[in-house]
């Protein structure tokens, strides 16, 4: 195999990345807040220090020149970026295992009425901060699609640094996100114009698929699956039969028009109901924390001064429409989960604690931003905005969030 110059900048960015995170995830553990804060800091530092210091600079030690890369465009590399998603992977998955069928089932009403609530509430405030900012009706109702994706990652990493992910709060917000991102990803199907009613309803019954075959099919073989890697006598065997299982479940949710990570997500269910899954726990978080997770949230912060469409020029003109679409996503999904959860029987600590949880954004929100303008939706400098302010929507609520989830669970024992 032929090592190219990229390949190497890319492990060097990796390097770079895992110090920074782990350190500043230490100094905001010892400041008793959740590590994530640091890490995802750390790729905001690490993308400001690349544009305004370090990208292709020399530099002599010892009568070497060292000349460092263009750190801006490894950031966007597809092998960057390709080990953050995986940590994404990993960080879904490991919360899969954690997390109870039983609770799950217990706590499948109100994670049905917070998503419910968690998608009209940001979905209108979305659609009128449009319409009063003078986007058209179209452009308003993929401001709304936007604002309903949660992104469980950043929430789902805080709840494990407070030790209150195993309880009915954690499994009613995975439940709840499960069920938003199967809402949005169909209103997407609808508002894409991807076709026609028969389109829509079709990918309905991909993803009904999905869950009948993968999770209940799932269960009823997933001992056998499992039990293969351990009459297979080498070393981590059933390690690799599990993080195969994790592949090929993200895989299969991603072609049947489901996010990956929710594939992950039921893999971990699955898996962790089978009692050989003690044998491996300690292996999969070793891999995912070790490596993988904190270089995803590192990509999470980068993307403030990296990820395309971002300039800062632009900045002073859509202030206005990011102040409004950001406090709109924070308050559509405090108020519209939140009211679910008490339609659900919850009292108002917890609905507040369930809204909290379901704030930040990520990937759907901009894969939805994104697939708008492919579809020709969003042009020209509204495409520019609505992109822009995607982006800042993601950093915002993913900074934001560990914050708010810490001070609504400070009296949690």
């Amino acid at each position: 195999m032929i090592y190219t110059d990229e390949f190497f900048n890319v492990l060097f960015l990796i390097a770079i990345a895992l110090i920074f995170a782990r350190v500043l995830g230490y100094l905001f553990h010892k400041l008793k807040q959740p590590a994530v804060i640091g890490e995802i800091i750390a790729g905001i530092i690490l993308s400001g220090l690349s544009i305004f210091i370090f990208s292709n600079q020399n530099f002599i030690i010892f009568n070497y020149t060292i000349s460092t890369p263009d750190l801006g465009e490894l950031f966007q590399s597809s092998e960057f970026v390709l080990f953050a998603e995986i940590g994404i992977l990993f960080l879904l998955f490991i919360s899969g295992l954690e997390t109870s069928i039983s609770k799950l089932k217990k706590t499948e009403k109100a994670s049905f009425y917070v998503a419910i609530g968690g998608v009209i509430f940001p979905l209108v405030l979305g659609f009128l901060s449009g319409i009063l900012l003078n986007f058209s009706v179209i452009e308003s109702v993929v401001i709304g699609l936007i604002l309903t994706a949660t992104s469980v990652g950043v929430t789902v990493r805080t709840l494990m640094d407070l030790n209150v992910l195993n309880t009915d709060i954690g499994a009613t917000i995975l439940g709840g996100a499960v069920f938003d991102d199967i809402i949005g990803i169909i209103l997407l199907a609808f508002v894409m114009g991807i076709g026609s009613l028969m389109d829509a309803v079709w990918i309905g019954i991909k993803i009904a698929i999905f869950f009948i075959l993968f999770l209940y099919i799932g269960l009823k073989i997933i001992d056998k699956v499992l039990s293969i890697g351990e009459k297979l006598l080498l070393p981590k065997s059933f390690l690799s039969i599990t993080l195969a299982i994790l592949i090929l479940y993200s895989f299969f949710a991603y072609e049947a028009g489901i996010s990956g990570i929710i594939g992950a997500f039921v893999a971990g269910i699955l898996i962790g109901q089978n009692v050989r899954s003690t044998k491996i726990i300690e292996d999969v978080k070793a891999i995912g924390y070790g490596f993988f997770i904190p270089i995803f949230f590192v990509y999470v912060g980068s993307s403030l001064f990296i990820d395309k469409g971002f300039e800062i020029s632009s900045f002073d003109t859509t202030i206005l429409f990011i102040i409004l679409i950001v406090s709109m996503s924070i308050v559509g999904k405090i108020v519209g989960c939140g009211m679910g959860a008490r339609l659900s029987g919850m009292n108002n600590k917890e609905a507040l604690q369930v809204g909290v949880g379901m704030i930040p954004r990520m990937e759907l929100a901009l894969i939805i931003a994104t697939a708008a303008i492919s579809h020709g939706i969003l042009t020209g400098i509204v495409a520019h905005t609505i992109l822009l302010t995607t982006i800042i929507l993601t950093i915002v609520t993913s900074l934001l969030t560990p914050f708010l989830i810490k001070a609504t669970f400070k009296n949690k024992n």
